[in-house]
């Protein structure tokens, strides 16, 4: 019996593997996850480097998205998938292949904040490809990399922070400079700690104003704060505001999106607002400010907020600094918060 089934299992195993070979093309006349010859990735654009009998193009491949969780809430991650769905039956001899470019905005509708990354697996060498006609031959010709010259970029420091009474903890920069009232916190029931960023405000036309500085706020509101808000008032507030400027040329504000946040309700929302600060009484310092705020339902009583608002101009070099925050945030497992 064991010479017979001995074959058998070999025969099954050599199946399996052409059928699995079958999923992927290998070369211009396969169709299938196409397996590339290079591949190079950019912020909004990848090329890859195929074989080519001569009528390989862009429509001869297709690309599946498939969107996952991302980072953070509003910064999804799209995994790229690429196949070939047209074989290339030509019979030109193609040394190299041929390059694809694709647009993730104009191709593939992926746009907004985002991480990609690209499933297909590439070659680590190609008989075929000649080497001065590789991607890679072609960046080594056109860019020079003096790695000595190269400053080490150290991350942002960062260190714990607690909140009176243990209402929340989290990480928060070092660098940043920190604002807190304590005594005003207990009177106001509202207990908040608002960072800036120095020194990255510019002033406009060699005068003394300036854009404001960029600033991430984490507060707590307790069931009897001073100013009367509950989760529901503060969402209900930001939309009332949102459908006021709905149609203004000067502010672009988005629905608040629900979403689960440590385990609790939560909303997140971003809007842009353009400014106008006079500077006397012929000019004006003028800038788009946007931000970006997460409010989070506390189990009992009171609400949580995080908040980074910024200069357009700096407000994705250091909206870094805020996700650090937020995904150190953290709350009491058990809340009776009054």
């Amino acid at each position: 019996m064991r010479k017979i089934f001995f074959p058998v299992f070999i025969l099954c195993i050599s199946v399996l593997a052409q059928e699995a070979c079958a999923d992927n093309s290998h070369g211009p006349r396969q169709t299938g996850e196409e397996v590339l010859d290079e591949l190079l990735l950019g912020r909004n654009k990848f090329v890859m480097s195929v074989g080519s009998n001569g009528c390989t193009a862009k429509s001869s491949f297709t690309v599946a998205v498939k969107k996952e969780e991302g980072l953070t809430p509003d910064s999804p991650h799209y995994a790229l998938s690429i196949k070939r769905v047209k074989a290339d039956e030509c019979k030109a001899i193609v040394e190299g292949g041929t390059l694809v470019l694709f647009d993730l905005e104009k191709d593939l509708g992926i746009k907004g904040r985002f991480t990609y990354s690209v499933t297909n697996q590439v070659y680590s060498s190609s008989g075929d490809r000649m080497r001065d006609e590789s991607l890679w031959s072609m960046i080594e010709k056109n860019l020079t990399f003096n790695l000595s010259a190269m400053k080490e970029i150290r991350p942002e420091p960062y260190e714990t922070f607690v909140m009176d009474h243990g209402y929340f903890t989290c990480l928060i920069p070092t660098k940043w400079q920190r604002e807190r009232d304590t005594g005003a916190d207990e009177k106001a029931g509202i207990f908040e700690i608002k960072l800036t960023k120095p020194d990255k405000a510019k002033p406009v036309d060699g005068e003394k104003y300036f854009v404001p500085d960029p600033v991430i706020y984490v507060g707590f509101y307790t069931a009897k704060n001073m100013q009367g808000k509950t989760y529901e008032s503060f969402i209900k507030d930001y939309e009332a505001l949102s459908k006021k400027r709905k149609n203004s040329e000067k502010s672009r504000y988005e629905s608040a999106k629900k979403f689960s946040f440590t385990g609790r309700e939560a909303i997140h929302y971003h809007y842009e607002v353009y400014q106008e600060v006079p500077r006397g009484p012929l000019f004006a310092t003028k800038y788009w400010l946007k931000a970006r705020f997460i409010v989070v339902k506390a189990k009992s009583n009171g609400f949580f907020v995080l908040a980074y608002k910024s200069p357009a101009e700096f407000y994705d070099q250091f909206l870094p600094v805020f996700e650090e925050v937020v995904n150190s945030f953290k709350t009491k497992d058990t809340e009776d918060f009054q």
